[in-house]
């Protein structure tokens, strides 16, 4: 970090769900933080950048594909770390900005991550970021990688009154394990760990819990006070069928079958593959019980009832 009292934080994604949690966290430790974020011109106007502007997050207009290096580089000046949070849908995506964070002397780059672990052929898009991570390795650019496993939010059934959602799919036996962290927590996690010089080149796993997704449907099922024993069940032979059909199928099916099927998204599995322990490093850390998880995803649904 600079000689500065606070780290200067550019964030490459400020608008979407990982992006806002981390601003939000950050922003609300202004005595650790200043925090800016690239935005694309077109996204200015949004109502959530007037939101986070009122905390005290600075705004650049720019673009990480369109940008020149040079442009990118003027936009690092002085910044201590960069976050990326923006989906890499193009192989290189990142690329010029990482190389311009180097030009820069950025002391640390966080590469667009923040899903499960999964170890090498599991996942084509997570194959994809691992090329960026090792672009960045190859470029000698100091690194954070953070993985979060799955959103707690994503595993719950959506409520009947909500039948159009993705979400109303049992996957497989419903008895793997798999990791996650609540939204709301990323940011939190993220504002430990670009402090901590025990993390500097090194990947982070943040949880806070594991569970089966049975497990995840009692609880369901209690919150809301719903059976979704109608709902739809895909087994793990139907998921794996699913991968293969299209582009967009087996990157959703890949995911399905990493996060309830293979195992391979757990916290054990992730220090095996040389990640580090969040709850290890931050042992005062209090986690998100699944309860209030689903209270909270269920609440939703009730407020746009009550409306």
């Amino acid at each position: 970090m600079s000689s500065r009292s606070k780290q200067t934080i550019l964030l490459v994604g400020a608008t979407g769900k990982t992006g806002s949690s981390i601003v939000r966290a950050l922003a609300k430790q202004s005595e650790k933080f200043y925090v800016k974020a690239l935005v694309r011109a077109a996204s200015l106007e949004k109502p959530i950048v007037q939101e986070l502007k009122s905390l005290g997050v600075g705004f650049i207009s720019g673009d990480i594909v369109e940008d020149s290096q040079a442009t990118l580089e003027n936009h690092l000046k002085d910044v201590d770390t960069v976050i990326i949070t923006t989906v890499p849908f193009q192989p290189n995506q990142q690329d010029k900005l990482i190389l311009a964070a180097k030009n820069a002397n950025v002391k640390r780059v966080v590469p667009s991550d923040f899903g499960p672990s999964a170890p090498p052929g599991a996942m084509k898009y997570q194959d994809s970021k691992v090329v960026t991570q090792e672009f960045i390795k190859q470029h000698n650019i100091p690194y954070t990688f953070i993985q979060v496993g799955t959103w707690a939010n994503l595993m719950f059934p959506a409520p009947h009154s909500a039948k159009d959602s993705p979400q109303i799919v049992f996957y497989g036996s419903g008895d793997v394990k798999t990791a996650y962290t609540g939204l709301e927590r990323v940011g939190e996690f993220v504002a430990r760990i670009i402090s901590d010089e025990r993390t500097l080149n090194k990947t982070v796993q943040t949880y806070d819990g594991e569970a089966t997704l049975s497990e995840v449907w009692a609880i369901a099922s209690k919150v809301s006070g719903e059976n979704f024993d109608d709902y739809t069940r895909l087994s793990a032979q139907e998921v794996k069928a699913k991968i293969g059909e299209s582009p967009l199928s087996t990157t959703i099916y890949e995911y399905v079958r990493t996060l309830f099927i293979s195992g391979d998204n757990t916290v054990e599995n992730a220090v095996a593959l040389g990640a580090l322990d969040s709850r290890v490093l931050y042992p005062d850390y209090v986690p998100l019980r699944l309860e209030d998880c689903a209270r909270e995803f269920y609440s939703r649904f009730d407020e746009v009832k009550a409306y």
